[in-house]
Order: structure tokens, then sequence, then C-alpha cells
């Protein structure tokens, strides 16, 4: 997910900020829909995951925050903006957090939840103000 012109961030702020909007940097955390880790991966996701990089990850890898990154980065970064190309939406910041939020169904369907929004928000005001997660191991 490198900056480009319409986007002054660097990758480390995103994942940073997104890593604290999910998991407040709890490797270990896991949400009451099932997500996991410090990127609070899906299943579904994890699946999108194996099947596009051949591997055999399971969620309890999840838990493994470099393994966790990896899969929520690539996620993030390939996975969303080639589901919002498919749909002919804008590859956006804002529309990839949304999806990765909320799923790439309610993007198509321009429903975006008032806490997906407060979650979009919480985000790009960490970017701005230079704050993340502090990760812990």
């Amino acid at each position: 997910m490198p900056p480009n012109s319409k986007q002054p961030y660097s990758t480390d702020q995103l994942l940073q900020a997104l890593i604290s909007a999910e998991s407040s940097g709890n490797p270990r955390a896991k949400s009451n829909k099932g997500a996991q880790g410090l990127m609070q991966i899906t299943s579904p996701a994890l699946t999108d995951y194996n099947t596009y990089q051949k591997s055999t990850y399971s969620m309890d890898d999840m838990y493994d925050s470099n393994i966790n990154k990896q899969v929520g980065t690539w996620y993030l970064g390939s996975r969303i903006p080639q589901m919002l190309q498919a749909y002919k939406l804008s590859d956006t910041l804002e529309n990839r957090l949304w999806a990765y939020n909320a799923g790439i169904g309610n993007v198509r369907k321009g429903i975006k939840p008032k806490e997906t929004q407060v979650y979009i928000d919480k985000i790009l005001k960490a970017m701005r103000g230079g704050n993340g997660a502090k990760t812990r191991n």
C-alpha cells in the first residue's frame, strides 16, 4: 500500500492506526464475531488469503502478530482493491477501510453503519496525529 499523491500517508501510519482501532494493539484480541489478532482477521478474509496465496494458515495462526499483519496487509492492500475494482467502485482509503470494517457487500450497497464511520474517522484522525497502536507481543 504505497502512498501516492492523493494519499499522503505511510503504510506504517495506516497499519498502526488500523491496529489501534481493531485490537488496541492486543495480538490475542478476539471479537464477538470471531475476528482474531491485531488486525482482527475473519475466517472469510483468511480463506481468501489462503486461496490466493496458496497458504494453509488457520485461525489459530492469527494470534501470531507477524502472520496476522501479513494477512491483514494483503487483504487491505490487495484483495479489497481487487474487489472494489471488480464492482467498479472507487479505490479510496475510505472505501478500503469501509470494506475492511463492514464488508465489501455493504460498500456495494452504499450501507455505511454509524460504527463504520466512527471507525474510519478514528483511523484517519490517528493518522493525521501520528498516533498509532503500541503492539504488545
